[in-house]
Order: structure tokens, then C-alpha cells, then sequence
């Protein structure tokens, strides 16, 4: 070894308190020898025992113990022989806690047994650990330095235990304990000790978080160079102090380019005053719990406005106490706009010191330093201390009898002002509606995980290897970007937002990913905010090539590996849903990515309502009139809207009220809402069935299933219902769905049936769950399916099973476990038979409405309908023609009046009058033509095959031809089998 090695720290399960070498560092082959560890300002003597085991360039050692003496693993240390220790005749030795004694004076004769086992060189007060048993530690703390052998006692001291408690037992004398000598760094040699000089006595220094506040914290103050901070930071001997200095440094961010760094100069040895405070005083500052892992000073307002120091800033204080030299004149340059006199500015400093510096204070000023002090005058002031050598200095009223003062006055053009401190913010805070009661309890939900986090991993330092991220769910224009700005404005540590949608489909997303998190490292603890994590990688990768899947399966392994193992910062996640997340970021497996989950609520009626008061601002109510009751009404209007759309929907009614304000201009103020009285007219003449001609039966359970519970909703506990439209092809059961679609204050999701079907394994079950949460989340909102059999037909028929899977989900979200649909279910056929039974049971699509072919009544009725969009001549009688179309269904007539518009087209075109389409009137000579050329798409067999199947499903009785026909089919199934 020599003079000395530089090593490694590395941690063995040997239960001992000695240090492992490996034998190469054996200079004279010894097996053991005493040794000095060296690290930062400290100095440790260890016994330590070379052996083969132990790698070269390590130092090994038992981790209760050395986490005792600071050493954890990895540390560098510098390792150097030592020879100055004496051998120990008793050893005196004080534990840490009361339990610890009393297992030590039961067990002393077995420690004086195996202590020289596990323990050969004591320092006083360096502690140690012994092990009474395998799984009992002892930790305590010698009162000599020296070696241990064979004839060395070991006494227990119980004077401070028996002296708390005020027992009789009588103290131990301990007068011959001779007074150790701290003798340091000794046999380091000559060289080493070159190499060591600048390390040997280093300043105290405090590395501490800047959290900037928003008030001064005392009103007292008499000098703005103040800063607090937890008296459990600063030592014994500093707390009785009358005054407490220190110099501040800024330790500068690796990060030199970034935009962060602009505008925040840099502070080289600034003199501050330390104000030590208890926990209650730290808490009513900064709005934060205290932590003695997170050291933190606050810098007040008034001492921030003048070096411009962001959150999290980290800085480091040498405390030099209250000796300075003082300086033999102060020169005081001013820079204002208003023209003063040097006397007076003399006069009104030396009053400013002797005002602020009465019962034994004194005023601290830095040198070239930019400041503001109305006292003094009315714009910026600087010192300038000589000799130049003095950089900051404490004055009170004795301090002119040694020291001159000068003053020099310039105007404010001849100096560079410093640039305001500006919001790090990128949006402002007072654009969003803190008053809705679900975001706020959000919010609160968020931030307090995240400081519970913060704290936790503060704390518990590699205690777990899991950190506890948070994700917010919701789709878009819910507020997500929104929510993150306002947990950003709630936190007081330093947080940054990364806008993930930004990098899509870039090539350096670890780069920038990387590069965010380094800027919260800098200023840990801090938040890192990643909105619309959910668009770097896409969840579903169906069709692309081999290639695309490798390359962004490892990208979202990079992506979770870095957020996971970012220490000292916390992530705050932001996505559609958890389904949008690719598997590998969404895995609950192993080292989650998050732990939390929070999804954003559907507004309220009342949240809603005061969302529209608060967008409604003053500027609109100067020039729209806005009663009380618009808010009601819109709220009510806008039932199942996100932010964004309750947003679109309040600027499309502000772009009809300007509209209205140009075409009326007499009118002074003109409502931004319709009135009640009109709004209401305008809903009476709107009729949802006017394109739907005839079938009122069906018009009429329509409404009583889906309408009435949403205008009754006290008599109906439930909004939820399922309906089965079932009728032969033709009937309107899917114009129905198209005129539901006409509701202004109700959405629409049709679902054409076979177009959730998937090849792949678990994707028409996952659309089937997307189709109803995209319902959900619209609510009021009716959904539709069409060509319901082909979705939904009966289990055991599938070899494949997709189909048994996917009426499995049905199942489960029409009334299962997940609480059954929240909305109206609509579902169309025409052969309900071979939908699977379990459907249409109660609770689920339990209402079954048959649309039945028309009558001549309702062909009538629907021949009216359709004749509004085409011009007929008036000798044509629709009556007539009813009777005529005798088993013509909806679609015919429609296909009939279609083709005599295109034949009288076609003789108008013939005849070489070129006219529109809308100008075409159609003649009875037409019609017969189309009668003649189309024909009812059902026959009458087809139509007794409905017929029979209906019969069938609604159980009544057939009829000879349909009981014939039914074994004929029965026949051919089993001719097929």
C-alpha cells in the first residue's frame, strides 16, 4: 500500500466491523493492519483484513456499518496506512438507547467473547456495531482510540441512564478515561499529504434547494440580503448567534443552452444574513412540510427581486460568522430619472443606517451590487466598497467615525436596468376556472400523491426500487393540459412541462426525454409533467411492418426505463385512457411506470353552470345582455359536453349574437341567449319524427323508452334501456336510428354491426368496450347497433369463438359486474332469432318493437313524407297509389318515386328542356310507368318466412303454410348436417 490507494466502497455480509483488502495491497504480507479512510473532510480508522475475495480497488465493509460511518457504497476514499495506536487495558463504551444498554449489561460476558471476533480498533466517538447473535445488532459508541487484545475489558457506561431517570445506582468513575488527543491525517506521508492539503480543512458548507417565496417573511427587515432557514440545518454553536453569515453561490446547470437559464444572472459569493426558523414558521413561508432530506433555504421576495433566483436553483452557503473586516469608504452610485443632489443622498444613507442598526444591529451591503431603496432615492443605487478587497460589509451608527461616504448621482439612461423576473408559467393561471368542486378535488388528489411521493423517496432514499408516478386519464378536451397547468401553479417544488405530442414520430424522443429529466435533476425534488404520453408510442400496431413493431416496443422499453429510474423526481403522466398506452408503458408487472390513476369526472349540472359564469367574462356583458337563467339553460343544453365543447358551444352562441347585433343595430343590448318563450317555440315546431311517415306504434314506444326518462327523470331512477327493432328488411328500422340523430341536446354512436369483428385476438372485445365508453362519455347519448345479428349471434356456432367472446362483452356491459350501460341501447335486425337468447332478456335489450310491413294507412302517411322533397303534380292521388302498392314496403315506395322522378327527367332531357333536378314535377303518367318497372322487393314467400320467424320469436301460433314451411327447413338443416 505505501503511502496510500485511492478505492471504491463496496458492501460485504460479513457480520464484523472490519474493512476487506485484497492481498495485492499487502505490503510486507501482512494479514491485518490499522488503516485511515479519507474521505471528503472526514478521517476514519479501520482494522482491516486483506483477503483474496475482495476484488482490487475495493474496499469492502458490513453495511449497517458502514452506513454508521457514512460510507455508502460507491463512495471514492482515499486509503492510507496508520501506525499511532495504543493498546486499550478497558474500554469504555455508551450506547444509544436505553433497550441497547440493558441487552449490553445482560450479555457483557458474551461480548467480551466475541467482540475481538468482530471488532480490533476503537475511536472515540466513531460508532460501532456488534452482533450478539445473528439477527441482533448492537450499535454503540467508544470513549477511547486504540487496539483491542485478549486482556482488554469492556465496560458498559450507565452514568447518563441512571442520572435521567434519578436512580440510586451508584456512577462509574471514569476519571481515568484520559482525554483523547484528535490527532488527524497522521502518517499520510509526504506526498499524499501535498496531494491532500486542499481537502484537509474545508469551509462549512450547506447544499441546499432555493425555493423563492412570495412575501418578505418579517416586515423588520433592515437589509433585503436576508434568507430563512430550518435552525436544524445550522449547527449548536451558530443558534445563540446574534447575527448568522454566510456567503451564497449558485451551482451552475450543465445545461447551458437551455431556455430556463435565460435572464437568471449568476451569484458569486453574495453575503446573506441566515434566519434560522422552527417548523411552524418554515410551513406559514413556503406552504410546505418541512423535510430534513430536502435541506431547503427560502429567499424572500424583496432579496429575489434583486438576483433573480428560479425554483429549485441549487446553491451552496459558507457560513463565515459575524467577523468582517470594515471598509474605509463607501462610495454610493445612484441611477434615477429625477435629478438629486450628492448631499442629500449622503445624508439620507447615513440616516437609513442609523434608523435600521438601534439595539445592536447592524446593515448589511454587498459590493457593485443593484438594488432599489426608497429611503436612499427613487431608482436604483449601488455600493462600491474600498478597498476593493472588501466585498460586502455591516455598518451601524459607529461605523462613519472610521469610514467616508461619497455620493455619485447619474441618470437611468446611463445604466442597463436588470430584467424583471418573469413567470417560468407558460400560460396564465387566471384563464382557468378554479371553481368547479371536481377539479379541485382532483387537483388536490394529485398534488397531495405527489408530495407524499416526493417525501417518501426523500426519506426512504433506495429503500424501494418502485417509484409511485401519477396518471390522469381523459379524452380529449376534458382539461387535461388544463389540469396539469393548474397542479403545476399548486406545487411549490420545481416542476416542467413536456409536451409529448410535439415529438411524435421523432427520431431523438430519448434525447429530449432525457434531457427533461436531467432539468429536473438539477433542481431535484421536482415534478416532471408528461402530457400525452399515450401519443409517442401507438397502442395498436395491426398491419405494420416487423420492423415499425421492433422499433417502438423498444422505444416505449427506453421510455418506461427512464421515467422509472429518474431519481429525485416524480412524474405526473397525462393520456386518453389507459387502453391508448402501448402494453409495455401500461404493465402492472414487474417496475410499474405508474401506481396511481386518477380519471377527470363528467361535469355536473352545476360545475357546468359555473364554467359558462366563468367564460361569460365582463367584456361579453358590456355588450350582451345575460340574465341568471342563461346559465341554468346552457348548462342544461350542454348535459354529457366536455370543456372543449361546452367552449365551442358558448363561442357559436356569441358568433349568432354578433350576427344578430349587425342585422338589428337600433337594438341597444341585445340577449346573448334566445328567450325562454321563443327557444321553446322553436322546439314545439321541431318534430324528431317528421321524416318518419307512418309507423306510430313504433314512433310511440320510442318515446315513452327513450324520451321520457330524460324529461322525467324523478319518476324514472334509471336512464338506461334496451331496445330490439326487429321487422323484415325495408320496414325504416334504420332510418329510425338516422332521424334519433336530428336531436340537438342528445348524441348518436351507430354501430354498423359486422364492423367490430377483428382477426386478431382480444380487438373486437376491446372495440366492443370502446364503443360503450365513447357512449359514456358522450352522455345523454343513445347508442345503435345495426345488423345486430352479425355482432351478436348465438354462442357455440363461432369455430374461431370471436363471436362467443364478443357477445360475452355484451354481456358484461349491457348488465354485468361493470354496472350495465349508463344510456339508451338501440338494436336493429331482421332475424332476431339468431341473436343469443341471453340478450334479450330482462336488463338487457328487454323491450322488443316490431316494425311490421305498412298498411295502406301508413303507405300513405309515409308517401306524404317522401313527397316533401319531390314536387308531384296535383292530379297525382297518393291515396290512390297506396292502395296500389299493395306489400310494398318503405324502401319501395321510396325506390318508386325515385325512378318516376328520373323518368320524367328523362322525357324533360328528351324533349331539350335542360332543367335541375329540384324543378322535375312528377305526373301520374310517371308513376304508372315506375309502377309497372318496380316491383315489391319481398315476395310473398319471403314475406311468410318473416312472418313465420316472428310468430316464432314472440311465440304465437303459425299458420298451416308457415308450419309447413318450418319443417321444410328443418329438413334442409339436417340435409346440411
Amino acid at each position: 500500500m505505501l503511502g496510500g490507494v485511492r478505492l471504491q466502497v463496496t458492501y460485504t455480509h460479513e457480520k464484523t466491523c472490519f474493512a476487506y483488502l485484497s492481498s495485492k495491497y499487502s505490503t510486507n504480507n501482512e494479514q491485518a493492519q490499522s488503516i485511515q479512510v479519507i474521505f471528503k473532510d472526514r478521517q476514519l480508522l479501520l482494522w482491516v483484513v486483506y483477503s483474496n475475495s475482495v476484488s482490487e480497488g475495493h474496499l469492502a465493509c458490513n453495511p449497517i456499518h458502514g452506513r454508521l460511518l457514512g460510507l455508502d457504497e460507491g463512495t471514492e476514499v482515499f486509503v492510507s496506512p496508520y501506525g499511532d495506536v495504543k493498546v486499550l487495558d478497558q474500554l469504555y463504551i455508551d450506547t444509544d438507547s436505553p433497550d441497547d444498554q440493558e441487552i449490553l449489561e445482560h450479555n457483557a460476558e458474551l461480548l467480551q467473547l466475541r467482540i475481538l471476533d468482530q471488532l480490533r480498533l476503537v475511536v472515540s466517538g466513531q460508532k460501532c456495531v456488534v452482533w450478539i447473535s445473528v439477527s441482533l445488532p448492537i450499535i454503540f459508541t467508544p470513549k477511547q482510540t486504540g487496539l483491542l487484545v485478549n486482556q482488554s475489558r469492556i465496560i458498559v457506561k450507565v452514568d447518563a441512564f441512571n442520572m435521567l431517570h434519578h436512580n440510586s445506582a451508584p456512577a462509574l468513575n471514569t476519571s481515568n478515561i484520559a482525554k483523547e488527543k484528535e490527532n488527524r491525517f497522521n502518517n499520510i506521508g509526504i506526498i499524499n499529504q501535498g496531494m491532500l492539503r486542499p481537502y484537509l480543512n474545508p469551509p462549512k458548507r450547506l447544499y441546499l434547494r432555493a425555493l423563492p417565496i412570495d412575501s418578505d417573511g418579517k416586515r423588520n427587515l433592515i437589509h433585503p440580503y436576508t434568507v430563512f432557514m430550518h435552525e436544524d440545518l445550522l449547527e449548536a454553536k451558530y443558534k445563540n448567534s446574534t447575527i448568522i453569515l454566510a456567503t451564497m453561490r449558485n451551482i451552475p446547470s450543465i445545461i447551458q443552452d437551455t431556455d430556463v437559464e435565460a435572464g437568471h444572472r449568476e451569484i458569486n459569493d453574495l453575503c446573506v444574513e441566515i434566519v434560522p426558523v422552527n417548523n411552524i414558521v418554515f410551513r406559514s413561508l413556503c406552504h410546505e412540510v418541512y423535510n430534513r432530506y430536502i435541506p431547503t433555504v427560502l429567499i424572500p421576495k424583496s432579496l429575489n427581486s434583486i438576483i433573480n433566483i428560479e425554483n429549485g436553483m441549487r446553491m451552496y452557503l459558507t457560513i463565515i460568522g459575524d467577523n468582517i473586516e470594515q471598509p474605509d469608504h463607501v462610495d454610493i452610485v445612484t441611477y434615477s430619472e429625477q435629478s438629486q443632489k450628492e448631499d442629500d443622498i449622503i445624508e439620507k444613507f447615513k440616516k437609513c443606517v442609523i434608523d435600521s442598526t438601534h439595539s445592536g444591529k447592524k446593515l448589511l451591503i454587498n459590493h457593485d451590487m443593484l438594488k432599489q431603496n426608497l429611503q436612499i432615492c427613487n431608482g436604483f443605487l449601488q455600493f462600491k466598497l474600498k478597498p476593493e478587497r472588501i466585498k460586502y460589509t455591516l455598518l451601524n451608527s459607529e461605523s462613519f467615525r472610521q469610514c467616508t461616504v461619497s455620493a455619485k448621482c447619474l441618470s437611468d439612461t446611463d445604466f442597463e436596468f436588470p430584467k424583471v423576473s418573469s413567470s417560468s408559467f407558460e400560460y396564465d393561471c387566471k384563464n382557468y376556472c378554479r371553481g368547479l368542486k371536481c377539479t379541485e378535488e382532483l387537483v388536490q388528489k394529485v398534488v397531495s400523491h405527489l408530495f407524499f411521493e416526493i417525501h417518501r423517496e426523500a426519506t426512504f432514499k433506495d429503500v424501494s426500487e418502485i417509484k409511485s408516478n401519477v396518471l390522469v386519464t381523459g379524452l380529449n378536451g376534458t382539461g387535461k393540459s388544463a389540469l396539469c397547468h393548474i397542479v403545476q401553479k399548486d406545487l411549490t417544488v420545481w416542476s416542467h412541462i413536456l409536451h409529448c405530442r410535439s415529438l411524435r414520430s421523432r427520431k431523438d424522443i430519448p434525447e429530449a426525454l432525457g434531457r427533461a429529466i436531467l432539468m429536473c435533476q438539477e433542481r431535484s425534488p421536482s415534478v416532471l409533467i408528461c402530457d400525452d404520453i399515450d401519443s409517442l408510442v401507438p397502442p395498436n400496431l395491426e398491419g405494420s411492418s416487423p420492423q415499425d413493431i421492433a422499433y417502438y416496443q423498444r422505444l416505449a422499453v427506453v421510455i418506461k426505463h427512464l421515467l422509472q429510474s429518474c431519481t429525485g423526481v416524480v412524474v405526473l403522466l397525462t393520456a386518453t385512457s389507459v387502453n391508448e398506452l402501448h402494453p409495455t408503458l401500461r404493465q402492472f408487472g414487474g417496475k410499474p411506470l405508474f401506481t396511481a390513476h386518477f380519471a377527470i369526472p363528467e361535469l355536473q349540472q352545476e360545475e357546468r353552470v359555473e364554467l359558462f359564469k366563468h367564460l361569460i367574462n365582463n367584456k361579453l356583458r358590456e355588450q350582451f345582455s345575460v340574465e341568471e337563467d342563461d346559465f341554468t339553460r346552457l348548462g342544461a343544453a350542454t348535459a354529457g359536453f366536455s370543456i372543449r365543447e361546452i367552449t365551442d358551444h358558448l363561442n357559436k352562441k356569441i358568433f349568432q349574437a354578433v350576427k344578430k347585433k349587425k342585422s338589428h343595430p337600433s337594438e341597444p343590448m341585445p340577449r346573448l341567449m334566445e328567450s325562454a318563450i321563443a327557444s321553446e317555440e322553436k322546439n314545439n315546431a321541431f318534430d324528431i319524427w317528421d321524416s318518419v311517415g307512418g309507423m306510430e306504434g313504433v314512433k310511440q314506444e320510442l318515446t315513452e323508452c327513450i324520451f321520457w326518462p330524460l324529461m322525467y327523470p324523478a319518476l324514472f331512477p334509471s336512464q338506461s334501456c334496451g331496445i330490439l327493432l326487429y321487422g323484415a328488411p325495408g320496414t325504416g328500422k334504420s332510418h329510425i336510428g338516422s332521424s334519433l340523430a336530428r336531436l340537438h341536446n342528445m348524441s348518436l354512436v351507430v354501430v354498423k354491426g359486422p364492423e367490430l369483428l377483428s382477426k386478431y385476438i382480444g380487438q373486437s372485445e376491446k372495440a366492443v368496450r370502446d364503443v360503450f365508453d365513447k357512449a359514456d362519455m358522450k352522455r345523454p347519448c343513445i347508442l345503435f347497433f345495426d345488423e345486430f345479428d352479425s355482432l351478436a349471434p348465438k354462442r357455440g356456432h363461432d369455430s374461431t369463438g370471436v363471436t362467443d367472446r364478443v357477445v360475452n362483452q355484451l354481456l358484461a356491459r349491457l348488465d354485468g359486474a361493470e354496472g350495465g350501460a349508463r344510456g339508451p341501447v338501440l338494436a336493429a335486425t331482421s332475424r332476431p332469432d339468431l341473436i343469443d337468447p341471453a340478450l334479450l332478456r330482462p336488463g338487457r335489450l328487454q323491450r322488443h318493437i316490431y316494425c311490421a310491413p305498412p298498411d295502406q294507412n301508413d303507405r300513405f302517411e309515409v308517401l306524404k313524407t317522401l313527397s316533401k322533397n319531390v314536387v308531384i303534380e296535383e292530379d297525382v292521388d297518393l291515396q290512390q297509389l297506396a292502395e296500389a302498392t299493395e306489400g310494398y314496403s318503405p324502401a319501395d315506395l321510396k325506390s318508386l318515386l325515385v325512378t318516376a322522378q328520373l323518368g320524367s327527367l328523362e322525357k324533360q332531357l328528351l324533349s331539350g328542356v335542360e332543367k335541375d333536378l329540384q324543378s322535375v314535377v312528377v305526373r301520374k303518367t310517371d308513376i304508372q310507368s315506375a309502377l309497372l318497372e318496380t316491383k315489391p322487393s319481398l315476395s310473398n314467400e319471403q314475406r311468410v318466412f318473416y312472418d313465420m320467424i316472428y310468430k316464432r320469436f314472440r311465440g304465437e301460433k303459425l299458420t298451416a303454410d308457415q308450419k309447413l314451411m318450418s319443417r321444410q327447413l328443418e329438413k334442409q338443416r339436417v340435409t346440411l348436417a
